[in-house]
């Protein structure tokens, strides 16, 4: 790969005369920088390069804060791709031969997704200002080798301007490194291709903020480095450490789930399926001094043959004085909120989450939030902590969420940063809308049928007071049982909570060994209401209300799985309707031929389809199955030896 590279890549700011704002004027200017673009590999080169012009607001504009969404999925005339790439967003000003990298994203296990699906992810980009005005260029990295015939992604970015009194300003930006780097070779040492850098001040400048993306790479035998092992990573300003951390991230809660491949397991600090968030570290800089050192150490590792790497970009951006002592903000809503990316994190909180961050040149000390439902009464929390210039922080509020009757709308509110009046009040509120919670009969069948390797799960369900109704704790669950409950439930709130200490949920195609099960919920008559899906990585939460007017009704749709799709030959297809059906199981080989049928003579509602393949060749095979002469399933399996 050769994204360019050079040691004196440094972008200023021009110097803008603002117009004077009122206190509260604030606006958001979109620019629509990809809409739908068509990305697939050039398997001959391992990279492919998308160059998009774009025309971004006038220098003169006053930013306060810069987001970025980016938006993958399936192309209109092709399937979503299959495979985790990495993938990069640049940006070059076209007054300079020089890029730099605006977002990071790995892709993810396409295959499981089909026409009409898509996600979109979203990342603070703010300090890039200096080159995020006027006329760009932005150009799409997408490496891999997979076939560019059949597969791709369709690739959308936004960019989000919030207009209003700068929080300081931007006077340039650094590179301090960028590329591929050689980890664990001991004729390549990492320690001199991540030598000290030396930034020289600019003039006005007082705080230093370091912004790297960097994920690993690689696969050695002995170890899986540098994609899957743990190592530390340290950061010093002139000798003094800023940070210091493990290049490592748990992917089985990936909001984005399952995927198609093995997306539960963690890695060098990237997961497929995730727009990798940055690294933005704020410090500030020694008066008087005419320059910085900046350095950045990997932990030692050596071993024969590596072939693993680190793909590090790192940046100096220069900030001048806060243009405010006390200004704080609230940047997001996590909880409640219905983003998808924030899916995970809802399904699994109690109370309201927000995040704040401290755009004053004083720390944040203590802040006064006002939150609830824009139609209720809010409550009064008195947030107290350390948050320097730049810092911002997850908050939670105590609970608990008021679910209600249908969709509300959640609002938060900041004021007096430490006991004062706030400079920029418009960004002191954030508002998100969300969903009610589902509302079951009073009266359901919890049922739980563990997989062959129970011992990693735990099955409750708890009242909103706390009181528990079912508890089936880690230990207690035998292999391959079903577990059935009848729970008669009062009009209230309720928690069902499913927990895998192995992050592979109940069922993953790469374990083969853990079999498969499955959860779900039916009415007082044995039909289907809901069920969950069995690939779940580290476990689900679903909260619902009970009531006489429930909203989830029996499931018209039925509950089909097929496991092991990865097989030497024996596989089952398990099938479960509200109503019987006739139905007919066909597996097919790769050119369309049948080689084997399953026709009951009876209709059937529910029922388990063993399939023995193992007189079968290795290879692909469809596995379908018609009902009442419709399809309603299709899946491949792939047959070893």
């Amino acid at each position: 790969m050769n994204l360019r590279h050079t040691a004196h890549l440094h972008f200023l700011t021009p110097l803008l005369l603002f117009t004077c704002l009122t206190a509260s004027a604030q606006d958001t200017i979109t620019v629509h920088a990809l809409d739908r673009a068509l990305v697939v590999t050039d398997p001959a080169h391992g990279v492919r390069y998308l160059h998009q012009r774009v025309a971004l607001p006038p220098a003169s504009t006053p930013v306060r804060r810069i987001l970025l969404n980016l938006t993958y999925a399936c192309p209109d005339s092709l399937n979503c791709a299959e495979w985790d790439y990495l993938d990069h967003v640049l940006v070059r000003p076209l007054h300079s031969t020089d890029t730099v990298e605006l977002a990071r994203m790995l892709t993810p296990y396409g295959s499981y997704y089909k026409q009409g699906w898509q996600f979109t992810w979203a990342s603070e980009v703010s300090e890039l200002w200096p080159v995020l005005h006027d006329s760009v260029e932005l150009i799409h990295v997408h490496h891999g080798y997979e076939p560019n015939n059949d597969r791709g992604w369709a690739v959308s970015l936004d960019l989000h301007y919030i207009t209003g009194k700068p929080i300081a300003p931007i006077l340039g930006i650094e590179e301090l490194y960028r590329g591929h780097y050689a980890y664990g070779d001991s004729t390549h040492p990492i320690e001199e291709a991540l030598a000290p850098r030396r930034v020289r001040t600019l003039p006005g400048a007082e705080w230093l903020r370091i912004r790297t993306q960097q994920t690993g790479h690689g696969m050695n035998p002995s170890d899986g480095c540098g994609e899957f092992c743990a190592k530390w990573r340290h950061i010093t300003v002139d000798g003094r450490e800023v940070q210091r951390r493990m290049l490592w991230k748990e992917c089985a809660s990936n909001p984005l789930h399952p995927q198609a491949g093995t997306w539960i397991f963690d890695r060098a600090d990237w997961c497929p399926g995730e727009m990798q968030p940055p690294d933005r570290i704020t410090v500030p800089m020694a008066p008087g001094r005419s320059e910085h050192m900046l350095d950045v150490d990997m932990e030692p590792y050596t071993v024969d043959s590596s072939s693993a790497f680190t793909n590090l970009s790192a940046y100096a951006v220069q900030l001048g004085r806060a243009n405010a002592a006390h200004d704080a903000m609230i940047t997001e809503v996590l909880v409640p909120s219905a983003e998808p990316r924030h899916a995970r994190m809802n399904e699994g909180h109690d109370g309201p989450r927000i995040v704040v961050a401290n755009a004053g040149g004083d720390t944040l000390r203590t802040l006064t939030i006002r939150y609830g439902r824009v139609d209720g009464t809010l409550r009064t929390h008195l947030w107290q902590g350390l948050l320097p210039f730049g810092a911002s922080d997850s908050v939670d509020l105590p609970g608990p969420m008021d679910h209600g009757a249908g969709g509300a709308v959640f609002t938060a509110i900041l004021e007096k940063p430490n006991g004062k009046r706030d400079a920029w009040p418009a960004d002191n509120r954030l508002r998100s809308a969300y969903p009610s919670v589902e509302v079951l009969p009073d009266t359901v069948i919890l049922q739980l049928r563990t997989n062959a390797q129970p011992a990693h799960n735990a099955l409750r369900l708890t009242e909103a007071s706390g009181k528990v109704l079912v508890d089936r704790p880690l230990g207690s669950l035998r292999a391959d049982t079903l577990y059935s409950d009848t729970l008669h439930l009062p009009s209230a709130t309720y928690r069902l909570q499913l927990q895998d200490t192995a992050g592979d949920g109940l069922e993953f195609w790469y374990n083969t060994e853990g079999g498969s099960g499955h959860l779900r919920l039916l009415d007082r008559a044995g039909r289907l209401l809901k069920y969950y899906k069995s690939d779940h990585g580290n476990g689900l939460v679903h909260v619902f209300r009970t009531g006489t007017r429930p909203t989830v009704l029996p499931d018209t749709v039925p509950m089909i799985s097929l496991f092991p799709r990865r097989t030497q030959g024996r596989t089952r297809l398990d099938y479960f309707a509200n109503d019987a059906s006739m139905l007919h199981l066909t597996v097919s080989s790769e050119d369309s031929t049948a080689i084997m049928e399953i026709k009951p003579p009876q209709a059937v509602k529910e029922a388990s389809f063993p399939i023995d393949l193992g007189w079968a060749p290795p290879g692909r095979y469809l596995v379908t199955l018609l009902r009442d002469g419709r399809s309603v399933f299709r899946q491949r399996i792939r047959l070893e030896r």
